[in-house]
């Protein structure tokens, strides 16, 4: 339970950093991180968001796309902008003349955040209350994943049946991910992504502690999963603020207190090598 709250509080802090700031969107693929003090009918007048007693700046009016305003709003201020190459996951410092030398290409503005908050809808299905960030690296080439999740449910989902299997009245509390993944083409709209995942899931059961007199008598009881994973999935940047995602992840648990053998009709089934699965269903915000 502490580890989900610390992943949250994290997720939160990063979200909550990141908007505190006006960014200024460039035809040529850059943004500027800024606070903005005025826009007028040519230029706009802004201070760097890391330095926002000093300097004031000056920029043309046609050289921004649009405005992300701290708030979570946005100003489309330029509708036909010229052609040029976008810079990846770039960052300027904001200097007095401003000048910017463009590259004649496509802007494609779906690559100039790279960072996903998403919530996974399928988990919901199953009770859980699941966030996840992905942070991008290397012109989106590379992506590191973190996730959280609480459940709900009064006991075990479906995904977690060998665990129900084994364990009376299982119960899920709370699960953590971490993840990296590749992608082998960069540069579309839809692009396919594979990659591992490790992921922690704690639940609580009932133990068995006593038999005699033919009656049973139980104890509460806890336990944990410890999974590890392929993942294969579809990242889908239907703008450049709302991303959607499908993945599919599959493996084994490499802890063993979460699954043993059980006796069903005077045989012995043994589900320690059962696989372990994790789907996403994803929608998610990009900043």
């Amino acid at each position: 339970m502490k580890l989900f709250v610390i992943v949250l509080s994290l997720l939160c802090c990063i979200i909550t950093k990141v908007n505190a700031q006006d960014i200024l969107y460039t035809i040529s693929g850059t943004k500027i991180k800024s606070k903005v003090i005025e826009i007028n009918a040519e230029e706009i007048k802004y201070k760097s968001s890391t330095n926002t007693d000093g300097p004031t700046y000056v920029i043309a009016k046609s050289d921004i796309i649009f405005i992300q305003y701290a708030n979570g709003t946005s100003e489309l201020l330029n509708y036909n902008p010229k052609s040029f190459e976008p810079i990846l996951n770039s960052t300027i410092t904001p200097s007095s003349k401003n000048k910017l030398t463009p590259k004649v290409k496509t802007t494609n503005l779906r690559y100039m955040n790279n960072h996903l908050i998403s919530i996974n809808a399928l988990a919901l299905a199953n009770g859980d209350a699941t966030i996840i960030y992905d942070h991008e690296l290397f012109k989106s080439k590379l992506a590191i994943s973190v996730l959280g999740g609480m459940n709900f449910n009064s006991r075990m989902n479906a995904i977690n049946m060998y665990i129900n299997e084994t364990k009376v009245n299982a119960k899920k509390n709370y699960d953590v991910g971490f993840g990296i993944n590749y992608m082998p083409n960069n540069v579309k709209k839809v692009q396919y992504f594979v990659g591992f995942l490790g992921k922690y899931m704690s639940y609580n059961y009932k133990e068995v502690i006593d038999t005699s007199n033919n009656q049973k008598r139980f104890s509460d009881a806890s336990a944990n999963q410890i999974s590890l994973m392929v993942t294969n999935g579809w990242l889908f940047r239907i703008s450049p603020f709302f991303n959607f995602k499908i993945f599919a992840s599959i493996g084994k648990q490499i802890n063993s207190t979460s699954l043993e053998m059980i006796e069903k009709n005077g045989k012995k089934t043994d589900f320690s090598n059962s696989p372990k699965m994790y789907l996403g269903y994803c929608f998610g915000y990009r900043f």
